[in-house]
């Protein structure tokens, strides 16, 4: 499996290349991608987000140069920006041998190991995907889509955000919801780099796949 560490990347590029590397594996194979990333300031609405999610108007995000996009993966509305660390596997489900409620539990289970990394415990709640570190405060959210049995779209993990999400959205549909960082909850800071690497780790030990350190024209050209 080919990881691929992009610096900060616009949110509607990543897209097109997530669909890039679908459309090839669709077409003709290829391997697995693991995309590590940072977007800069953005909000984006899945499939069950609505425009009342925004607290408010689209002017407004717009002047405080957020970008905002309606997306097709799964949830509701969701805030990317840095001191944010996103991934986005794009793997076949075939290949794993697994089910997509499986899929997304082990995307859960990287996180929580990760941040075991740093002695932060996280945790799931009954109910709400995502990784949790206390009832109300949500570190990581997850939204995926599958074509053709292959997934895209993926997870972000809170490591310093610059932002207060709940300024101008309702988080995945909950308003209790607080969005936390890594660095909030330990006593040293822990640069993005790190939890990069122990992102990418723990995600290998969970999939029990090799990751190869690959590039963007090797997956897109």
């Amino acid at each position: 499996m080919l990881l691929i560490d992009l610096p900060l990347i616009e949110y509607g590029r990543a897209i097109v290349v997530q669909k890039t590397i679908l459309e090839r594996k669709v077409a003709s194979g290829g391997p697995d991608v693991l995309l590590v990333l940072e977007h800069p300031p953005t909000v984006t609405l899945g499939i069950r987000g609505k425009r009342s999610d925004l607290l408010v108007p689209e002017e407004r995000l717009r002047e405080a140069g957020i970008g905002l996009f309606s997306v097709d993966r799964g949830g509701e509305a969701t805030y990317h920006g840095p001191g944010q660390v996103i991934c986005y596997p794009i793997v076949d489900l075939r290949s794993l041998g697994i089910t997509v409620r499986a899929y997304v539990r082990r995307l859960e289970e990287t996180i929580i190991s990760a941040l075991g990394v740093f002695d932060v415990t996280g945790f799931r709640q009954e109910g709400k995907i995502g990784v949790w570190t206390a009832p109300k405060d949500k570190i990581a959210s997850i939204g995926i889509r599958i074509s053709r049995r292959i997934a895209y779209h993926g997870f972000s993990v809170n490591v310093e955000l610059q932002a207060n999400p709940s300024e101008f959205i309702v988080s995945c549909g909950m308003p209790e919801a607080r969005m936390v960082s890594l660095n909030d909850l330990v006593p040293r800071r822990i640069a993005r780099e790190d939890a990069k690497a122990a992102i990418a780790k723990s995600f290998a030990d969970e999939f029990r796949v090799e990751l190869e350190p690959g590039s963007l024209e090797q997956v897109i050209s």
